[in-house]
């Protein structure tokens, strides 16, 4: 299960450039459950697939992989749990993404 609590991802903080990628962004997905994420281009789907998939930190909030803050593993760690626990499957039109769910 993951589970994501506030999560909220901003980058270049505190600059003219700064963006906010997501903002307080509440999220469950149980074992074995499929989910789709989908949203026009810029509304934060690759940040928040980035989090899901532990590859970047969130600035804000948590993400827990079967009930683990994945925020206090190392490297190795989040690589295991990446290899063991998580799955993506990229670049299913809409359409066909909905007849699998």
């Amino acid at each position: 299960m993951i589970e994501i609590r506030g999560m909220g991802k901003i980058y270049n903080a505190g600059t003219e450039a700064e963006v906010v990628a997501l903002r307080d962004v509440d999220l469950r997905v149980d074992a074995g459950e499929f989910l789709a994420i989908m949203g026009p281009s810029g509304s934060g789907k690759s940040t928040l697939m980035n989090m899901i998939g532990c590859l970047d930190r969130p600035t804000t909030g948590t993400c827990f992989c079967d009930g683990e803050d994945v925020s206090r593993l190392d490297a190795e760690e989040l690589a295991d749990l990446r290899l063991h626990k998580i799955g993506f499957v990229l670049g299913l039109p809409p359409a066909a993404a909905a007849e699998r769910a």
